[in-house]
């Protein structure tokens, strides 16, 4: 479903409250009920995560609430705005975060002139921590409790990562923010990394992986099931597919079980944090 989808659907919820609001129609084009500038008849809405479908809903809402009842605070857990996450690996491309922003250009801050033109509340760096449902409050990292009467869950997804030995180790990463991008980029120069392997053969790990490859390193995508994108296509669509990967340079490893991430001193534990320099695999063959 389309981030704007979301968006329209949290909306029809939020409209369906009425009570919670005490007006007859909060969000249709056609109210009567006069506007008013008494910041105390207004209602606040908090959303959680300024993410793609938490930026669609709060324009959304400000779209549809003509009689600017609403107010709108959100919690942002990373440094920026909102920005185009499905278009991460482009980051690679322009280095330029502001290229990926869902509004206009990014400030020193992180911020655009979006939230404040739309008297948006905007916390960066200030994940929620919790979430008192009888007094109607959320609360950030920050310390920060904002009172709500509707609060909006827009959390997106989370990086699950196995639990392989050796995931602690520098040098092991996820590929999920612009935060993940750098810290990669970093360690590349500051390490002069040759090589890497990808975990993971589905739509995400193939995007991670031309990410790599578009980072001058030796790009290896490692696969558990037999074929690439095995929910997706079957053996000859696999066999297509690894044909144009590795016309692109990437090489490509299925059937592959990931046992441990190797340190450079041999260790394959959950502790020790000996920077990884290998991959060591469960099945016979690898």
């Amino acid at each position: 479903m389309k981030a704007s989808a979301l968006s329209l659907l949290f909306i029809a919820q939020l409209a369906a409250d009425v009570d919670s609001f005490g007006i007859k129609s909060l969000f249709t084009r056609n109210t009567q009920l006069r506007a008013t500038n008494d910041e105390s008849d207004k209602k606040r809405v908090v959303v959680i995560g300024n993410g793609m479908v938490g930026q669609r809903f709060m324009e959304n809402l400000i779209d549809l609430d003509t009689d600017k009842k609403c107010t709108i605070s959100t919690f942002c857990e990373e440094p920026r705005a909102a920005y185009n996450r499905v278009k991460l690996t482009s980051y690679f491309e322009t280095r330029d975060p502001s290229a990926l922003s869902m509004t206009s250009e990014f400030d020193n801050d992180g911020r655009t002139p979006w939230y404040e033109e739309n008297n948006v509340e905007l916390l960066l760096n200030d994940k929620v921590v919790s979430v008192d449902t009888k007094s109607k409050t959320v609360t950030g990292a920050s310390g920060k409790t904002i009172d709500y009467d509707v609060a909006v869950f827009a959390t997106g997804s989370f990086p699950f990562v196995p639990p392989i030995p050796g995931k602690q180790r520098p040098g092991v990463f996820v590929y999920r923010t612009i935060e993940d991008l750098e810290a990669m980029l970093a360690y590349v120069k500051e390490n002069n990394v040759k090589s890497a392997a990808v975990i993971g053969g589905g739509l995400l790990g193939l995007e991670a992986a031309k990410a790599v490859a578009d980072m001058k390193v030796e790009s290896h995508i490692i696969e558990f099931a037999p074929i690439l994108m095995c929910r997706q296509i079957d053996q000859g669509g696999h066999d297509a597919l690894v044909g144009k990967i590795e016309e692109m340079g990437l090489k490509v490893h299925c059937g592959a079980r990931t046992e441990s991430f190797v340190g450079e001193n041999g260790s394959t534990d959950m502790e020790d944090m000996s920077p990884v320099s290998a991959l060591r695999f469960s099945n016979e063959g690898w």
